[in-house]
Order: structure tokens, then C-alpha cells, then sequence
């Protein structure tokens, strides 16, 4: 999957670069760019289907709406001792400034879920492969009182997610297919 992710941003950086001016050379790999690029959309439309969901607001105040539903809903869902695979892009709820994207960044993370805020680990434990889901959660399931970095203290914050793969201990990764 960071392969396919890799290779979009390679394509789309290609189409960047533009001159007026192109040897047969140049036109081939525009044209081999194209076709990847085809590919790689092709492919992500396969991950799951949009979906318009309302939003559920949980027991410990997390909210989620699904935005995306991964193409095999029977896979399972991860357990606060897994590690995951992951995209996310976290902005404050008050004005919606980005403090930090690994979409912007170009490439998923994998973390432990045990090392990431109560609001964010519960959201991916109600998650499967292939899914997208937009997370607004209170400061008291984020970084709290104390805050941290560039977040200042109780910040209610809203995590866009997308959960690639997951692996429980000892067990074999999960991902989407697609």
C-alpha cells in the first residue's frame, strides 16, 4: 500500500513538470505516467466506496463519520494492542488549521495505538481496512490539560483517518485487498 501511495505522489509530481518542448523520450514517459496514474486511481477507487453517513457521537464523547467504507467490511477491526498503518491529517476544531498531515508528508505512519491519544485509538478500534473517517473529539480525549507542541491545552481536535492495515501481536497483518 505505501508503494501505491508513493507512486501517486511520484506521478502527480511528474505532471508538475511541464515544458512546451518535449523529445519522444519525454513523451513516452508522459504517456507511461499516464497509464500509472490511471492505475493508481483505478486502484484507490477499489479500496471502498464513498459513503454518507451520519455521525455517531460515542459514549466517551468521540464522534465519527464515516466518509469512506473499506471494500471488505468483513475484515476485522483493530484492538487497542495493535499497531497500524495508517493516513491522518489532525486540525484544531476551533478555526480548522492543520497542525499535522502525513498526507501532506507523502506517506503513512505506523504506530503502536497504545502510543496516540484516547481519541484517536478509539476511533481506529471502530475502523476496518480501507475505511475513512473524520474524528472530533474534547480536549479530555486528546492531549488534555497540558497540551503538547503546537497544541494548546483541552484543544478539541478533528482527525481525518484512514486506516490502511493493521497487525495484532503475534498475528498475521490485516489490509484491505483493494
Amino acid at each position: 500500500m505505501k508503494r501505491l501511495i508513493l507512486a501517486a505522489v511520484a506521478v502527480l509530481s511528474l505532471g508538475a513538470c511541464n515544458t512546451n518542448e518535449k523529445s519522444g523520450v519525454e513523451r513516452e514517459i508522459e504517456r507511461a505516467d499516464t497509464e500509472r496514474a490511471d492505475a493508481i486511481t483505478n486502484a484507490l477507487n477499489e479500496i471502498g466506496s464513498e459513503v454518507d453517513e451520519q455521525p455517531q457521537t460515542l459514549p466517551s464523547g468521540l464522534e465519527l463519520k464515516f466518509t469512506r467504507r473499506g471494500a471488505n467490511q468483513t475484515l476485522a477491526q483493530p484492538s487497542m494492542a495493535s499497531t497500524v498503518l495508517v493516513h491522518y491529517e489532525g486540525s484544531f476544531v476551533d478555526g480548522g488549521e492543520v497542525f499535522d498531515s502525513s498526507f501532506a508528508r507523502g506517506e503513512p505512519v505506523d504506530f503502536p495505538l497504545q502510543a496516540v491519544v484516547p481519541g484517536f485509538s478509539e476511533a481506529i478500534t471502530h475502523m476496518r481496512p480501507g475505511d475513512e473517517v473524520i474524528a472530533t473529539f474534547p480536549g479530555s480525549l486528546g492531549y488534555g490539560p497540558s497540551g503538547r507542541g503546537p497544541i494548546p491545552p483541552n484543544a478539541a481536535l478533528r482527525f481525518r483517518i484512514v486506516l490502511l492495515a493493521f497487525q495484532e501481536p503475534g498475528g498475521e497483518p490485516v489490509g484491505d485487498p483493494g
